[in-house]
């Protein structure tokens, strides 16, 4: 079947509409996107078609005709007769024009950009005109040229500019030497441009986090905080300083080095020195702008503080103010200091240390961050007799002076002298303190992702290094969300829970106690019997319930991994031999490879809503009935949830344990 032909409006030459949709030489015109030259075809006396075509010479030469802000010559006495005459006509003047355009290979748009945007090709947007960085950011990552004129749509398109493979690059000298010019601009301009800037297109808000911590809205407030105060140097501007202050924080690099990134431009001896004043300087100032509003006992009424309890606190210990202690150590170089070097020597860790305590309320905000060297200052007039003080087992030297001032101690249980457990009222009592506790450790682990404060300092940053902790705790405060809002409906339904489940005694336990249940006598091994193994399907809804929490349950893929591994890839399960009912399993502790704990679990397969019944551990914590310990999580999570989905452990840790063996 023949081929439709098509002819070019404009030279009428003809060809096939198949060679249209194949070759890229002709060009389709009927959009609103060639109005310019609808409007010359009118101008001729021409009629619009409905589908209307162009070759390539003839849309070249008219639109580098318009570029130069001539007139398109145009023949109204053109007929059906003297078209070939028209036609020789055009080319000779489309060759005259063609001499003085040079081919731009492997780059593509023809420069004809100003009624559409640049990046998704659409028309009817708004638009706003591309910077230089913009447009060259087009050409080196995309290959597409873009006149000083092209557009993009202002709210944002698509993240990858259309391909525009069927536009060639043509561009005249003139043209040309402006591309050159703009490159130049943009090669020095990247040369001299520091690592981090406030306005730049091409640095994502990730980056900003990646080095600093912050989002590029925070560092701009902060910068507006200290501005008034930096006095004005041809080095560095405010945010610059700001940046690389928190780029020493974040990543510890050394100020040498930050010189390079910010394209300090001075003197080699002196690049360290311009880069150590700008981050003293913004200490101080960020120090005085941040702290008085945002760190300390007395930036908080007393009703303020309360208000940052969670439904765990306010359920657990009532409408009392609760406070969270704990220290956390930032670690030094030793000193050549005979004095210092003792003092700052801890034989707990075995490395040269300084100690900060932390103060943080239950949903995490900081209310203050003593150090060693202002520690003695604060008086802590926030708090009054009755308060709950939350502080962990390094407190029981002064437990007791906390109590002579009237505070409520609540601290995780001591074994008594001789005992292997706790009782389990001294369990479940240790189990709601950790529960209302734990946010405390979570701050320290946000705080140490600014690596300053987890690698190893200098001595020089010693007398400072106060300000330096308690600005940064300060920032957090301001700029960075709850780590626990503990708040919600299912937080107070849990916490109400537990408070019930805290006087709960032990039918199980005290089977075990009284005799009446033997851990080791009388218990069959599942791979003797010949009948099936039924145990109670459980969801992780229902195991983040029964064990009032997830971390038991984070911990439970780690122990059935070194149990399998221990016993050839199978569960080592025992029924009782009197009752069918009752689970026994023994596994390892995580902290000793020497150390087994027997574990029972009391359950009943046909009770579809309280499928296990009870549950004892023989480990430090293991009579609690508030909840449970990650022994007795880890075999309800294996037996109950993960062999029913096929569970697999990890391998990537086995590579590493071979490697190291093998060497």
């Amino acid at each position: 079947m023949p081929f439709e032909l098509v002819s070019c409006i404009w030279c009428r030459k003809n060809t096939t509409k198949h060679f249209v949709n194949t070759v890229k030489l002709w060009r389709n015109i009927s959009s609103k996107r060639y109005q310019w030259i609808h409007k010359l075809l009118e101008q001729r006396g021409s009629e619009l078609e409905a589908d209307m075509v162009i070759c390539n010479k003839c849309r070249t030469s008219l639109y580098k005709e318009r570029k130069r802000g001539g007139v398109v010559r145009i023949d109204t006495s053109l007929s059906v007769e003297s078209e070939e005459s028209f036609s020789v006509n055009i080319n000779q003047e489309n060759n005259s024009i063609f001499d003085n355009l040079i081919n731009i290979g492997g780059v593509y748009g023809d420069g004809n950009d100003e009624d559409y945007c640049s990046w998704c090709l659409k028309t009817e947007t708004e638009t706003k005109v591309l910077s230089s960085v913009e447009r060259m950011l087009l050409l080196c990552d995309y290959k597409i040229y873009c006149s000083p004129n092209a557009k993009r749509c202002k709210s944002g398109c698509v993240e990858i500019p259309v391909e525009r493979f069927n536009e060639p690059t043509s561009l005249t000298c003139n043209q040309i030497s402006l591309l050159i010019n703009d490159l130049i601009y943009e090669v020095n301009r990247v040369k001299l441009m520091p690592l981090l800037v406030e306005n730049d297109s091409m640095i994502s808000e990730d980056d900003y986090q990646a080095w600093t911590g912050w989002s590029l809205n925070d560092l701009k407030d902060m910068t507006s905080l200290i501005s008034p105060r930096m006095h004005k140097s041809k080095h560095r501007q405010p945010f610059d300083a700001i940046c690389m202050y928190w780029i020493k924080l974040k990543t510890n690099l050394s100020f040498r080095q930050i010189g390079t990134l910010f394209k300090i431009q001075t003197k080699e001896e002196s690049i360290r020195k311009r880069v150590e004043d700008s981050f003293h300087a913004v200490s101080r100032y960020l120090h005085d702008a941040i702290i008085p509003s945002h760190l300390g006992f007395n930036h908080l009424s007393r009703a303020d503080a309360i208000a940052h309890h969670t439904a765990y606190t306010e359920t657990f210990f009532g409408n009392s103010l609760a406070l969270i202690w704990d220290g956390t150590y930032i670690y030094c170089n030793k000193s050549e200091d005979h004095k210092l070097q003792r003092e700052t020597y801890s034989g707990q860790k075995s490395r040269h240390l300084v100690k900060f305590m932390s103060i943080v309320l239950p949903d995490g905000y900081v209310l203050d961050l003593i150090g060693p060297f202002n520690g003695k200052e604060n008086d802590a007039k926030i708090s009054r007799p009755g308060d709950t003080q939350i502080v962990d087992r390094g407190f029981r030297d002064v437990a007791g002076a906390f109590e002579d001032l009237g505070f409520d101690v609540k601290m995780p249980g001591f074994l008594q002298k001789g005992a292997k457990q706790l009782d389990i009222e001294e369990a479940n009592e240790t189990r709601m303190t950790t529960k209302t506790r734990w946010i405390i450790e979570s701050f320290h682990s946000q705080f140490k992702k600014w690596r300053f404060f987890s690698e190893r300092i200098s001595q020089d940053f010693l007398l400072n290094i106060d300000i330096l902790v308690r600005t940064l705790a300060a920032s957090l405060n301001k700029y960075r969300p709850r780590l626990f809002r503990g708040k919600s409906a299912e937080d107070y339904t849990l916490a109400n829970k537990m408070l019930l489940m805290k006087n709960r005694t032990s039918h199980l336990e005290q089977l075990i106690s009284n005799g009446d249940l033997s851990l080791r006598k009388n218990w069959t091994s599942l791979l003797d019997i010949e009948l099936d193994f039924y145990f109670p399907y459980l969801t992780l809804d229902f195991l983040r319930e029964y064990t009032c929490g997830v971390y038991q349950i984070k911990q439970s893929p780690a122990y059935a991994k070194a149990h399998l591994y221990d016993h050839d890839g199978e569960f080592e399960f025992q029924l009782s031999s009197s009752d069918d009912s009752f689970l026994r399993c023994r596994l390892h502790s995580k902290h000793s490879s020497t150390t087994l704990y027997f574990i029972c679990i009391h359950f009943d397969y046909d009770d579809k809503d309280e499928p296990i019944k009870d549950h004892y551990c023989e480990c430090k914590s293991g009579a609690r009935s508030l909840g449970c310990c990650s022994h007795i999580a880890t075999i309800l999570w294996y037996t109950g949830y993960a062999r029913h989905i096929a569970w697999t452990p990890s391998l990537r840790t086995d590579r590493y344990r071979e490697k190291m063996l093998k060497c």
